[in-house]
């Protein structure tokens, strides 16, 4: 069985978000089971390869080169697709995105025609089922959400004049949405199983509440939707061994974590109470603002926080102000920083993750593998990973009040000791869904 994966990012070579470390990460497990993955990926500017040839593809009326690289990583092979307007300095956040992932996946369709299985990601992958139903290539589809909440959506008809498909496609193969068209809606239309990274999130996605405008066509095409669990590189993420830690430590043995904890308090001048780390994302999934409202409430309570990440800049703001005004208790640092994330992670005592919606969550898995308790909205892969009181705590309001709620169970619970200790030893490995995913492919071929 020959498997593609296309995404848009993967580590080591690009990352913006947590599609990066699934890309990284699940195809060395699949490789466990017998399976050699390729991935298909962005030759972004900076991403060192190996040229080996080119490919051609019609783009625009006309026939456009693609420079085709060759690069790997742990024994995986990656397929690095090199087009012109992909040699910039970051991955997203340019005007014509939409116009550069829709050449991405033209360009990496006209290279599967070897494969039985392509696995696609995202919005920026969305589009190749649909090209596999048109006959560009002949292998069964998988399709996986990562994130609902960014779907590919573009206004304009410029998109047949790029790319010159049928017009009928705008209503018949499921491109047209609200008047747009909706790279992501055709991914689930067109694919022959749709995947998203969570039981609860593939239920969530599903009503109004989480479908952000697509619940409809999910609930229509449910019969191919299911959620499998993301899990956790562990041995990247591991205490036991953490190249970024100066004091080791497993379930067994926890002292180590108590010395990294004293660095980290030392590290920020911290007074010696609880304290809670904070990495993430500043955005509005990540409910970053309902810490910030809730700080009072928290240096009442008498823990500490130690905050890392960047976004929103009136959040960055918040939090330096803050940080200005609260010296002992709340630390912020912007940016990220892996070192400092590491250290976060071991030598945090609880974990403040108070997500709007979350598909799966990678944080709470980390936090968790490192003894450091999760305190987490009950919502989509945070329900489906956290045990209330066993492995960490949850809360259920999304306000302040929920965070603050949240805290106090964590502060009232006899034993931290031994939710660090059940949190470490819970299986977040790879290994099952997996296993899983081999499954799948396997129905696909019959």
């Amino acid at each position: 069985m020959k498997v593609a994966f296309v995404a848009s990012e993967a580590f080591p070579f690009a990352k913006v978000g947590g599609l990066a470390d699934v890309i990284g990460s699940l195809p060395q497990a699949l490789r466990k089971l017998g399976l050699k993955p390729t991935i298909f990926l962005p030759w972004y500017w900076g991403i060192q390869g190996y040229y080996v040839g080119e490919a051609w593809f019609n783009f625009e009326g006309h026939r456009e080169k693609i420079g085709i690289g060759h690069a790997e990583h742990q024994g995986v092979r990656y397929v690095l697709v090199g087009l012109g307007d992909f040699a910039r300095d970051k991955p997203y956040g340019y005007d014509d995105d939409f116009r550069r992932f829709v050449r991405f996946a033209m360009a990496t369709a006209e290279l599967l025609g070897d494969f039985d299985i392509v696995h696609a990601h995202d919005w920026q992958a969305a589009l190749l089922p649909l090209l596999r139903n048109l006959g560009w290539f002949r292998a069964r589809t998988v399709y996986t959400i990562h994130n609902l909440a960014y779907q590919g959506v573009w206004g304009s008809q410029d998109f047949y004049a790029w790319t010159r498909l049928p017009g009928e496609t705008y209503y018949g193969a499921g491109l047209e949405h609200n008047g747009a068209i909706n790279l992501m809606k055709a991914g689930i239309v067109n694919a022959d199983a749709v995947t998203t990274v969570s039981p609860r999130y593939a239920w969530e996605i599903t009503t109004p509440e989480g479908g952000e405008g697509l619940d409809g066509v999910l609930r229509s095409q449910q019969g191919k939707l299911r959620g499998i669990l993301n899990g956790l590189d562990t041995d990247y993420w591991n205490p036991a061994t953490d190249r970024y830690l100066k004091h080791h430590y497993d379930a067994t043995d926890l002292s180590g974590k108590a010395r990294n904890r004293a660095e980290l308090l030392s590290e920020f001048a911290l007074e010696d109470r609880p304290t809670l780390g904070v990495v993430s994302r500043f955005a509005h999934q990540k409910g970053i603002d309902l810490i910030g409202d809730a700080v009072d409430g928290l240096m009442g309570m008498g823990v500490n926080l130690v905050v890392l990440g960047s976004g929103e800049p009136g959040l960055e703001r918040t939090f330096a102000w803050m940080a200005s005004h609260l010296p002992g208790r709340l630390a912020y640092v912007q940016g990220y920083n892996e070192a400092l994330a590491h250290r976060i992670y071991a030598g945090s005592d609880g974990f403040l993750m108070p997500s709007r919606f979350e598909p799966c969550g990678l944080a709470q898995l980390i936090a968790m593998r490192y003894g450091t308790l999760p305190i987490v909205r009950a919502v989509g892969g945070l329900l489906d990973t956290v045990k209330h009181w066993e492995t960490g705590f949850m809360f259920d309001s999304m306000d302040a009040g929920g965070v603050l709620h949240g805290v106090s169970e964590f502060l009232k619970h006899p034993d931290r000791l031994s939710v660090a200790r059940n949190a470490m030893q819970a299986d977040f490995s790879w290994d099952k869904p997996a296993r899983e995913y081999v499954s799948l492919y396997q129905q696909l071929l019959g």
